[in-house]
């Protein structure tokens, strides 16, 4: 079993920061399984947003109510031309976690990179308004504040 000092480790290798972003319906998994939310930050850029580890259970939640206003969105729409864009439906969260540089090759064949922002902690209004936060300090900081608060 791989303990949370050590999974947390390989996660959070940049310092944490806290990150306000609009979460969107675009969602899916990598090949470790970990969920994988798209989100929009400043501006408008897409970053993705992973729910990796032992925190990957607590992010259906946040999958299931994005499904929920999409197929509401969708619902709403029906007797519209035009369909609504996924970026139109917006979860607003508070995010805590890190900054990962993702470097790939585009269908172009050019070097481009990706952000991707690593959840360590989120949270977010439900659907009937109640606040809700998951996941938990890395645990490399767990420690830190434990052997401060003891001075």
């Amino acid at each position: 079993m791989i303990s949370p000092a050590y999974e947390d480790g390989g996660l959070f290798k940049k310092p944490p920061t806290e990150l306000v972003v609009n979460l969107v319906p675009k969602f899916g998994k990598n090949s470790r399984q970990d969920v994988i939310v798209k989100a929009l930050v400043q501006n408008g850029v897409e970053i993705d947003v992973i729910f990796a580890g032992r925190r990957k259970k607590h992010a259906e939640d946040v999958v299931l109510l994005l499904q929920r206003m999409w197929e509401d969105a969708v619902f709403s729409y029906r007797m519209r031309p035009e369909p609504p864009l996924r970026t139109q439906v917006r979860l607003p969260a508070r995010l805590y976690g890190s900054w990962r540089t993702r470097v790939f090759e585009d269908d172009e064949e050019w070097i481009a990179r990706e952000y991707q922002f690593l959840v360590a902690l989120w949270a977010y209004k439900s659907d009937t308004g109640e606040m809700l936060s998951f996941g938990e300090l890395p645990a490399t900081e767990q420690g830190a504040v434990k052997s401060a608060s003891t001075v």
